[in-house]
């Protein structure tokens, strides 16, 4: 295989692809903030160069900013510190504002005059990860200190050298991977909407706005109202471990992210030997960390494994509850502060839970049918979720391969 050329190209182009030093094809872009513009950006390794505003909720930039370097629509810059997906750094374009400053810890440059209009075929090009090799070779050895890479501008500028095409082809290839990105934007902004929608709906759901009717068309039952210790049954199913024997050990993530994997350790290797069996589709609370929504479902792939009494197990009343719905339901604002007024503690993340008291907290719950059919419509929503989520990944996985193989 030629190596002046990609493995894939558009069939009408058949020339070499020249190699040039970066300094060949991009001014150093070095203008300092002088008009004190407030537009801070940083990069991010999935949207790009964004609004400091935007990406952190608020500028984490320093109060003078006079010393940043000053962008404009088109420029580039480029992130010397390691980030997921970008191993010698990430190179982004300023495309989302007219304008901003970014830290002077940036490299920063825009096209020449000789490829003045080229600059999105260029931000393919450092997205393919093209560069890395040659920005490897001039890292210095020691290269990352706390993740910032030793890549000084000057070498950045002569030793690290890029590929290009003739113009056509330079447009061709941008405006192919354009459409892409479009795609990508689309997908990722239905996928948004549905989660709007799903935590709208919900919203409406639990505050009694949307009610449910049965198959024949004729509406529920009220809600009745009950304490939690009328719905859920606190489960003690106690292990007599065994030193060799293996054991699948459990947590659950913060922001309701579920019942996940440990891993698997020998008996003699669980250090907390006062252990629980868990099963499918009981409900796990980490006492410890239910203030921050570290509570769900066990599924089916962690029936049988173990937990300490750092978490509370429950099952359900099954002519009262439906446990999906209950997941659901505690993600409301009412069940998050119920868990935050029966935890105490003075610091937030030593807040210890107390679940006899909160299992006094009394809720509204419709009748078991009801509650399924509530279940069975998010569902569907979740499905549909799932399903653009997995578009958005394999629309990603499908650019990825192309860019490697259409740039050199």
């Amino acid at each position: 295989m030629n190596q002046s050329v990609p493995s894939l190209r558009f069939p009408e182009f058949n020339d070499e692809w020249k190699v040039s030093p970066l300094c060949e094809v991009f001014d150093r872009v070095k203008e300092k903030n002088s008009s004190l513009n407030t537009n801070v950006l940083t990069i991010s390794g999935q949207d790009g160069l964004v609004s400091q505003n935007k990406y952190f909720t608020k500028s984490v930039a320093s109060k003078d900013t006079s010393g940043y370097y000053l962008l404009s629509r088109g420029d580039f810059a480029y992130n010397k510190s390691y980030s997921k997906g970008y191993p010698m750094g990430a190179i982004k374009r300023l495309k989302f504002s007219d304008s901003g400053v970014v830290s002077p810890l940036y490299i920063c440059f825009r096209t020449n005059s000789d490829f003045d209009g080229y600059s999105e075929f260029f931000e393919h090009q450092f997205e393919s990860g093209r560069l890395n090799k040659s920005i490897y070779r001039i890292a210095q050895e020691g290269a990352r200190n706390h993740g910032l890479l030793n890549v000084s501008v000057n070498e950045f500028f002569i030793d690290v050298g890029i590929s290009y095409p003739c113009n056509l082809e330079q447009n061709k290839i941008a405006d192919f991977f354009n459409v892409i990105d479009i795609k990508i934007s689309h997908l990722i902004a239905k996928h948004r909407l549905l989660k709007e929608y799903k935590k709208g709906v919900m919203q409406q759901i639990f505050s009694q706005q949307i009610r449910f009717k049965d198959e024949n068309g004729v509406a529920f039952p009220d809600w009745k109202e009950h304490a939690l210790k009328e719905i859920l049954l606190l489960q003690s199913d106690s292990l007599s471990m065994d030193d060799e024997e293996t054991y699948e050990l459990i947590t659950v993530k913060r922001g309701f992210g579920g019942v996940k994997s440990r891993g698997h350790f020998k008996g003699k290797d669980v250090l907390v030997k006062n252990q629980f069996t868990i099963h499918e589709n009981e409900f796990v609370i980490s006492k410890r960390q239910i203030v921050h929504g570290a509570c769900g479902l066990v599924p089916s792939e962690l029936d049988g494994a173990i937990v300490s009494n750092e978490y509370n197990v429950f099952r359900p009343v099954e002519d009262l509850l439906d446990i999906d719905y209950f997941n659901r339901f505690t993600t409301t604002p009412f069940m998050r502060r119920s868990f935050f007024i029966n935890s105490d503690g003075v610091h937030i993340e030593k807040l210890l839970f107390k679940t006899q008291g909160w299992l006094k907290t009394r809720v509204h719950l419709p009748c078991l049918e009801e509650q399924q059919k509530i279940t069975q419509f998010l569902k569907a929503i979740d499905i549909k979720i799932e399903g653009v989520a997995e578009q958005i990944e394999h629309t990603k996985q499908f650019k990825k391969g192309l860019l490697q193989q259409m740039f050199v």
